[in-house]
């Protein structure tokens, strides 16, 4: 058994960046930062033992992937699988949901026309030359909820899979409750190979889920971790075995100045972080996942914890635009910064794909095949860092010197608990 702090949590973050984060976390909030319920220290010892206790027991049985940040992961789903390898674009289709989930992190009112990364998208076949340039090997469709829109949802599923073809993974994010038979059966015909539903939205209640069974290839159910709904769930991991869903997605809930309401009022304890953190529902999330290997049902449960969702997803994006703006003699690292080596040192900078140059840094223009315009930027993060040649040495064979190292490479583990 590893020794605590185990591999699969965050190694230990000095004081100085430990105080950003709080005082990161205060700015978000400003007065209302007071009414949250921070772990003391009793709670965090408490919250680090059994975590520690967990992990110890998944390490034997499970799979720990991406740098120790997902668990489980030997039976991911495609559009997972997608997601991890940096291969995935997400379309809000729209911006309104007909649910009323407590946890939900956006008040859902938008009207805006469908977007992706802050590139809205009115047409679809502008976005389905949007993904074959950029080389994507997934799409979803998101909202809102896209089934409030099923004619707009359905055409640029169509568009997508006749622009990129059948090796593109499409799948779709619902709570299901506007699901009927024939809008499953067209969403089929459109392309779609998974759907995801969010239970949670309707109690788990897996009636129109059903609909989805022998109709999509792969139905998978993807829900935050609720702390008070834990029992039930272990109920419903039975019953969504039997029913034919194939995965079972959980992702840990964060605070949001939309949600604070609901959270608050549910007397969850907070964590500090990048963002503010739910310390009950990770607890809950990675129960429920050594549950399911003790219990062995046949639904291969995966624990998508927010350090995942937050280092991952952000460097794909990076990477995917410093690829097509990576001149020759530079890198791009595993971070997605672009990494230019000089005589003296090392200079590192971001590339921004956007819909319009912002006229501070230099850009280069793209044009998709349908003639729609976008914008690659390249911003540099700091000045020249002089290196010593063993520093050199050390980062060109890949071990970069820790001033640098979160340009290089992705941090690993669970999020520290303070």
């Amino acid at each position: 058994m590893p020794s605590f702090p185990s591999p699969y949590v965050q190694s230990g973050l000095n004081e100085n960046i430990r105080q950003q984060l709080i005082e990161s976390n205060r700015r978000e909030y400003g007065r209302l930062y007071d009414l949250l319920n921070f772990a003391d220290p009793e709670r965090l010892a408490a919250a680090n033992a059994e975590r520690k206790e967990l992990l110890q027991w998944l390490e034997q049985r499970a799979l720990f992937g991406y740098a120790g940040t997902k668990v489980d992961c030997r039976a991911l789903s495609p559009g997972c699988l997608s997601c991890g390898d940096g291969g995935w674009s997400c379309l809000f289709v729209n911006g309104r949901c007909n649910g009323r989930c407590f946890y939900c992190p956006t008040a859902q009112d938008d009207d805006g026309p469908p977007v992706t990364n802050g590139l809205a998208f009115t047409a679809p076949d502008d976005y389905a030359a949007y993904v074959a340039a950029m080389g994507f090997s997934g799409v979803s469709i998101s909202g809102g909820e896209p089934l409030m829109t099923p004619d707009l949802t359905l055409a640029y599923l169509s568009a997508v899979r006749k622009r990129c073809g059948e090796e593109l993974h499409l799948w779709l994010y619902t709570n299901g409750t506007l699901l009927t038979a024939d809008i499953c059966s067209r969403l089929r015909d459109a392309g779609l190979n998974e759907i995801r539903f969010d239970l949670g939205a309707v109690r788990y209640n897996l009636k129109k889920l059903r609909l989805a069974v022998g109709c999509i290839s792969t139905v998978t159910v993807e829900i935050p971790a609720v702390p008070e709904d834990e029992e039930l769930l272990r109920r419903k991991m039975v019953e969504m075995a039997g029913a034919g869903v194939k995965h079972l997605n959980l992702h840990q809930m964060r605070l949001t100045p939309h949600n604070f309401g609901p959270l608050t009022e549910r007397g969850y304890t907070f964590l500090h972080g990048e963002k503010v953190t739910v310390l009950e529902s990770e607890l809950s999330a990675l129960r429920n996942v050594r549950f399911g290997l003790e219990q062995g049902i046949p639904l291969p449960v995966n624990y998508c914890s927010f350090p995942y969702k937050r280092r991952f997803q952000h460097a794909a994006a990076r990477r995917r635009a410093a690829r097509n703006i990576c001149a020759s003699g530079e890198t791009v690292t595993e971070s997605g910064y672009l990494r230019t080596l000089t005589a003296t040192g090392v200079r590192y900078c971001e590339a921004a794909l956007l819909q319009n140059p912002s006229y501070r840094y230099p850009f280069e223009k793209i044009v998709l095949e349908t003639g729609r315009a976008l914008y690659l930027e390249r911003r540099p993060l700091a000045p020249e860092l002089e290196l010593s040649d063993a520093e050199r040495t050390a980062l060109v064979a890949g071990h970069p010197p820790e001033r640098v190292a979160r340009f290089e490479r992705i941090e690993s583990g669970l999020a520290e608990y303070f």
